[in-house]
């Protein structure tokens, strides 16, 4: 009876301690499978801040395009609108010209030529009435005075002094032509020297003989620059944008476009001036024309 007393409390533990161990095995995979449950769920709310994230880049990236493309269209309007205000500047300074022209030529009332000679024939009786005074009063120390045998009245025509027959000077040899580097030097002291006209001469030869050389762009931003301080800003303009079509990889093209800008602020026209200034700041951000045409773009 003990015996199989003692065999049935055995059998009893071991039911008890495998009921146990298969609980604490229950227990571990139902925590695993909770673990991976919220790994997927963790995972399905990553893809869709992924997902989302990549649809907020795509619609950035469309609103960026359509950006660029809105600018492009402004500035293929902005060259346009340029083209067209280059076309009338060209028609006013052609009219400037044709009247210059015009006038030089004498068409209407007396030739210059004559006009010269009037003005000559003046200087020299006012010159001979001078001398006459001078003589009345001694005031050329010969103690001459002045007679009635040569009266000096308005109706006395002015005696005008024969010429002495002056020899016939020989043929001077020609000057000698002046290198790229002597020709610029040339033009630029003449520059420095308010010579402006003579400046411009120099330059335009230069840019005419030396069309390729590496200071050609710089020659003819002085072109501009002299018209701009003689404040003919539609030459100006002109000249400007000679610079910035004929030599795009120069250093003086943010020059250029600065000086163009205030040649159009200096002739009214703030909307070009504007669209160019800010043209200059798009291309050269980092220039320091740039930051100039920042300034001038917030004072104005």
């Amino acid at each position: 009876m003990k015996t199989g007393f003692f065999w049935s409390i055995v059998c009893v533990s071991v039911f008890l301690v495998a009921g146990c161990a298969y609980q604490r095995d229950v227990s571990r995979t139902d925590n695993r499978i909770s673990s991976l449950e919220r790994r997927g769920t963790d995972s399905e709310k990553s893809k869709d801040q992924f997902q989302i994230r990549m649809e907020d880049f795509r619609k950035s990236q469309i609103e960026k395009e359509q950006q660029m493309r809105s600018q492009y269209a402004e500035l293929y309007a902005t060259v346009e609108r340029l083209q067209e205000q280059i076309q009338l500047l060209q028609g006013k300074i052609e009219e400037k010209e044709y009247r210059q022209k015009n006038l030089l030529s004498g068409d209407s009332g007396d030739s210059i030529e004559s006009k010269v000679a009037g003005l000559e024939q003046s200087s020299i009786a006012v010159k001979d009435r001078l001398l006459r005074i001078e003589e009345y009063l001694a005031l050329d120390g010969a103690g001459k005075k002045f007679t009635s045998a040569s009266p000096a009245t308005p109706s006395s025509k002015p005696v005008v002094p024969e010429k002495s027959p002056v020899k016939e000077k020989s043929e001077t040899p020609p000057a000698k032509e002046l290198s790229e580097n002597e020709l610029y030097a040339k033009a630029k002291q003449e520059f420095d020297n308010g010579e402006l006209d003579a400046a411009r001469t120099g330059f335009q030869e230069f840019t005419k003989r030396y069309p390729k050389s590496t200071i050609a762009d710089s020659a003819q931003f002085w072109v501009g620059e002299i018209y701009y301080r003689q404040k003919w800003y539609e030459k100006a303009i002109l000249e400007y944008q000679k610079v910035i079509e004929n030599y795009p990889k120069g250093n003086k093209v943010q020059a250029a476009l600065l000086k163009q800008g205030f040649s159009f602020f200096n002739l009214g026209d703030k909307s070009n001036a504007r669209l160019i200034l800010k043209e200059l700041i798009n291309k050269y951000p980092s220039s320091n024309e740039a930051k100039i045409a920042k300034q001038k773009l917030e004072g104005s």
